[in-house]
């Protein structure tokens, strides 16, 4: 079996797995749109649609040693031609996360924005029914594909990069005229230059 062939299988099986998970918690939020929140007066979901939404659910301390691999991923899947993908990383409300805060904007991709949480503020974790280290996959027109959580959502394990090229070549949702409209443009065909990169992420 090749390596498509090995990442739909593991794909498969964590769509299964999280959709029994889900209805057995009787609370299933696949294909949902995605809930409003804002962090210091920004909605960072705002105006995204037409973009597969990646937001990762990260503690400062643990940003350290996933960066790089985020970073990696972030290339990887431009250079193979998942254009229009865009990632958010929202650090935990923790003082001690707090207090890293810089750190983690230093050791984060530089193209991948970093969203501190407020003391006063609703938890934006709480919101999006998350915990540390998920990974919630928001298809083009916002809605919720997956929600990948640990052990399944380190980066070197094939799901959390399987799940973002399945949301991005497949309307699995249904009816997300964002699908129909620029497909034939985008799939299969990388961008070339650097600063056309900078303009897509």
């Amino acid at each position: 079996m090749g390596h498509l062939g090995l990442s739909i299988s593991f794909l498969l099986g964590l769509m299964i797995a999280t959709t029994l998970a889900e209805v057995a918690e009787n609370r299933t939020r696949i294909c949902q749109p995605a809930p409003y929140w804002k962090i210091n007066g920004t909605s960072p979901m705002a105006g995204m649609e037409g973009q597969v939404v990646v937001v990762a659910l990260l503690k400062a301390m643990l940003l350290v040693l996933c960066a790089p691999s985020l970073g990696s991923l972030r290339k990887k899947l431009f250079r193979e031609g998942a254009t229009n993908v865009s990632f958010i990383i929202v650090n935990e409300k923790t003082p001690l996360s707090r207090a890293m805060y810089w750190e983690l904007k230093r050791q984060a991709p530089e193209e991948i924005p970093v969203y501190q949480q407020q003391i006063l503020e609703p938890d934006v974790w709480q919101i999006l029914d998350g915990d540390k280290d998920d990974f919630l996959i928001y298809d083009r027109c916002s809605r919720l594909t997956f929600h990948i959580q640990l052990p399944y959502s380190f980066l070197h394990l094939p799901y959390v990069e399987a799940a973002i090229r399945f949301t991005h070549r497949k309307d699995y949702c249904g009816n997300c005229s964002w699908y129909y409209s620029n497909s034939s443009q985008e799939v299969g065909n990388p961008v070339s230059s650097p600063s056309e990169e900078n303009n897509i992420f």
